[in-house]
């Protein structure tokens, strides 16, 4: 994909209401030819090279000069890569910024206007937010109370129960929504870069500060930080995220003066154990700084009955691309039965793999294809052998690789994610536990000669 130069001309203007909030659907360059961005989280490399996802035929644009990364969300953000001549958004040169709606990009002497499509209608983060379980419901409302409280929140759950998207939800259910949502991931941020990360930098504060930096807190000024696994923070580093929590003002590293920030903080943590105590990973006067309000979202084996809902969403979400699917009974059951060690997020996984690889009708080897491997075709071809049904011949296969394996009831129902007595049961009546185990070798009693 090539980008029209737009050589020291300024882009259209937009019409005075064409900036707004929205996802940035395409980038329309001067001449009005717009060039689709695609709605689901990916990244696009951006500039003159011809390994470039986006190429532009700009002299004054680097080999490599940007990052446009679309987010779980929709938002679209822009990180330049160290290009010669700077990435400006609407004038500004940034290092990492959002790209809203109506915003102008400008690369070298290449100038695109962001927009989005009016038509298209997106689901925000509430509406994401499927399950009727009870419990999950009452932290989901208690959310939205918070949301208008503007105090800090904690959230705590498993990995993959939607902790981001429950702070997504709260920002957007806020007076702050019109501001930035920044998501830090903080257990992803090389340790010697944390300080710069959130707090930003002048330029020569240390080897590779080539410009001056606003941090996260700056970037999310009237807005939210959600602070992603903050209980990666490294202990040495959290008196500093402390500090700035109680005095709502930010220091550059290298810098002389503070700078005030207006944000709302939201924190997430997997960290469950002694959370609250001196023996969490998380300082106990930064946890009850965050923890103004806690919510606890359940994992998804304590709310199997919405799992109907979260695979029909899921699948509707998939149907304008792959078209109508329908689950078998065996496949319903193999869903119900898993133990979704990653919740929700392992479960979306498993939909969009099946989406995929299956057709119309999709079968529980389609959602988990170590069954598909597990399962022999000669299974079928033993005498005396009662009929099984597609999951069932898959199970078994699965369960005698897992006996063979493991050696034990024990161990290959815990491999499995089954009950023993139920991995027993099956195995009893399948035939594949041996009729005649060999004892275990009794260790024979030590005689002391007297003399």
């Amino acid at each position: 994909m090539t980008f029209c130069n737009e050589s020291g001309s300024e882009t259209q203007a937009l019409e005075p209401d064409a900036r707004r909030r929205g996802v940035v659907a395409a980038l329309r360059a001067k001449d009005g030819t717009e060039y689709s961005l695609a709605p689901q989280p990916q990244r696009w490399l951006v500039g003159s090279g011809a390994n470039c996802d986006l190429v532009l035929a700009d002299p004054y644009v680097s080999a490599t000069h940007c990052i446009v990364e679309r987010r779980i969300g929709g938002g679209l953000l822009v990180r330049d890569r160290r290009s010669r001549n700077g990435t400006l958004i609407d004038g500004n040169a940034v290092e990492c910024a959002e790209l809203p709606v109506g915003a102008r990009l400008a690369l070298g002497r290449t100038t695109l206007v962001a927009v989005g499509a009016p038509e298209v209608r997106t689901t925000g983060a509430l509406g994401a937010l499927h399950g009727r379980d009870p419990v999950f419901r009452a932290t989901v409302d208690q959310a939205i109370k918070a949301a208008q409280a503007d105090c800090n929140v904690l959230i705590v759950g498993e990995t993959g129960t939607g902790k981001d998207l429950l702070a997504r939800a709260i920002h957007e259910a806020s007076r702050r929504a019109p501001a930035p949502f920044v998501a830090v991931n903080c257990g992803g941020i090389p340790r010697e870069l944390i300080g710069s990360e959130l707090f930003g930098h002048e330029k020569g504060a240390f080897t590779g500060a080539h410009a001056d930096r606003d941090g996260y807190f700056v970037e999310a000024n009237a807005g939210t930080l959600f602070l992603d696994e903050i209980g990666e923070l490294p202990l040495e580093h959290q008196p500093h995220l402390l500090r700035v929590l109680e005095t709502r003002r930010v220091r550059r590293i290298g810098g002389a003066s503070e700078r005030g920030v207006d944000v709302r903080i939201i924190a997430a943590t997997n960290r469950l154990e002694h959370l609250g105590t001196d023996a969490s990973k998380l300082r106990l006067d930064l946890y009850h700084r965050l923890a103004t309000v806690v919510l606890a979202l359940p994992p998804l084996r304590e709310r199997m009955g919405d799992l109907s809902d979260l695979v029909q969403g899921m699948l509707a979400e998939l149907a304008p691309e792959h078209g109508h699917k329908v689950l078998s009974d065996a496949a319903w059951k193999a869903l119900a039965e898993n133990r979704w060690a990653g919740n929700v997020r392992e479960l979306r996984h498993a939909v969009v793999r099946a989406v995929a690889l299956g057709g119309d009708h999709l079968e529980p080897e389609h959602f988990f294809p170590e069954l598909r491997l597990a399962w022999s075709p000669a299974l079928d071809g033993q005498p005396d052998a009662e009929p099984l049904v597609p999951y069932e011949r898959v199970l078994r296969g699965a369960m005698e690789r897992a006996i063979a394996a493991h050696g034990s009831i024990r161990a290959a129902a815990g491999h499995l994610g089954m009950p023993k007595s139920t991995f027993a049961d099956r195995a009893q009546r399948w035939g594949l536990l041996p009729r005649d185990r060999p004892r275990p070798a009794q260790p024979q009693p030590r005689v002391r000669s007297v003399k």
